[in-house]
């Protein structure tokens, strides 16, 4: 089957988003969003395939930065808009539009892809792993006394819609800079995306930001407010997006959400696998953990640049042999030996006995600290051929705070 595939021109742009709609099963019921910024970043990074001139997949590339360990940022291809039509799945055009775009970003010089997977079997064969997790947690309001009374010398305070425009963005962006894991928000993604009004949510959004005892603003939390009355007020308070700076604003932020009236149950749908909110509780098996699962998948496309662009928790060396099935004559593939610390790390090609082989899906997946070189060869997916290397992996690669990425893309 000859499939046509290119970027998508700015008249293009409504088919393309429908395809993208007809393909998760959904409709296309907002037409004004094909209007936005978002949409129409980076045209020349979008693909479309084509059969005989109809529009039969989707796919896009963002230009991103992503934060690594000891607060690096590095390039990164954001991968997303991946959808093939019903009508020509299981006839390669998937693959075609990842072999395109990963050499994209091997063009541009971006040393890895990331992306979030709608399903969790697509994208193992392509090179991807998952790099970071997240959890979703429940709790009624009845079970959230704390351990210990917050002695905060901040103050939290609401602001309006159009304060928030301002000052989340700022704080978040000084945040993601240091939070292990974290994905850049274009400017285009805040009116766009975080500040549009979606009409499957229920309940009223509010913002509260907290201040320093300096008056500095270091976090705010984002939540609605589901009305739910049977005489009571039996409200649920959902945590939509939830970033702070310092362990004291998110503290007094958890406080803040614990103590809003009228709701019985606080929901949580996207926070750390290590937020602290569980031994911040008096009972905390109150804390209900609904799900912890995938976020953040990531794909190494230049190990040398990747692994250079990080710090390391300790001094050490070691050296592995990367697979890539997908790219086996790309620069993930081959034998390397890291020499690294906490002031960044050289790679190079060496034809030394691998103290470990592992595929370049697992690499990803270490890459950031958010799952153990150990765990994975519990699993049968890192073999160790020289005593202590697995413990020397975990040692090195090991990251503090683990990684999240806040951010839908």
């Amino acid at each position: 089957m000859a499939i046509d595939l290119r970027p998508v021109r700015a008249d293009e742009l409504e088919e393309y988003v429908r395809t993208d709609h007809a393909a998760f099963g959904e409709k296309l019921t907002q037409p004004a969003r094909l209007e936005l910024d978002w949409t129409r970043l980076e045209l020349d990074r979008t693909l479309a395939a084509f059969d005989d001139g109809r529009m039969v997949g989707t796919g896009r590339l963002m230009s991103f930065e992503l934060t690594v360990p000891g607060a690096r940022q590095l390039a990164a291809a954001a991968v997303t808009w991946i959808a093939v039509l019903p009508t020509h799945r299981r006839r390669g055009i998937l693959t075609q539009i990842k072999r395109r775009q990963l050499q994209d970003a091997v063009d541009r010089g971006e040393p890895v892809a990331i992306l979030l997977a709608s399903e969790g079997t697509i994208y193992r064969r392509f090179g991807y792993g998952v790099t970071a997790s997240f959890m979703s947690t429940s709790l009624d309001r009845r079970d959230a006394a704390f351990l210990h009374p917050v002695d905060d010398p901040g103050r939290v305070r609401f602001v309006d819609d159009a304060e928030a425009r301002v000052l989340l963005p700022a704080i978040f962006d000084r945040a993601r800079l240091v939070q292990n894991g974290a994905v850049e928000r274009v400017e285009a993604w805040w009116p766009d995306q975080f500040f549009y009004p979606d009409p499957d949510e229920k309940g009223t959004t509010f913002y509260a930001v907290h201040e320093s005892s300096a008056g500095d603003p270091d976090g705010y939390v984002a939540y609605r407010v589901e009305p739910k009355w049977d005489f009571a007020a039996r409200n649920v308070l959902h945590v939509d997006d939830f970033v702070t700076l310092t362990p004291e604003a998110r503290v007094a932020l958890w406080r803040f959400v614990c103590d809003v009236d009228l709701v019985e149950t606080i929901k949580a749908a996207h926070v750390p696998v290590d937020d602290p909110i569980r031994w911040l509780l008096r009972e905390s098996r109150r804390l209900r953990v609904e799900r912890v699962t995938d976020w953040l998948w990531l794909r190494i496309l230049d190990v040398p640049a990747a692994l250079e662009s990080r710090a390391y928790a300790n001094e050490g060396s070691l050296v592995f042999q990367a697979v890539d099935p997908f790219r086996p004559r790309g620069r993930a593939a081959g034998r390397y030996e890291l020499d690294a610390g906490p002031d960044g790390a050289t790679v190079r090609r060496t034809k030394k006995a691998a103290d470990l082989t592992l595929e370049v899906p697992d690499l990803g997946a270490a890459y950031l600290g958010g799952v153990r070189f150990s765990t994975l060869a519990r699993a049968g997916l890192v073999v160790e051929h020289r005593a202590g290397a697995l413990a020397r992996a975990d040692q090195l690669f090991a990251a503090e705070p683990l990684p999240f990425a806040h951010t839908w893309f």
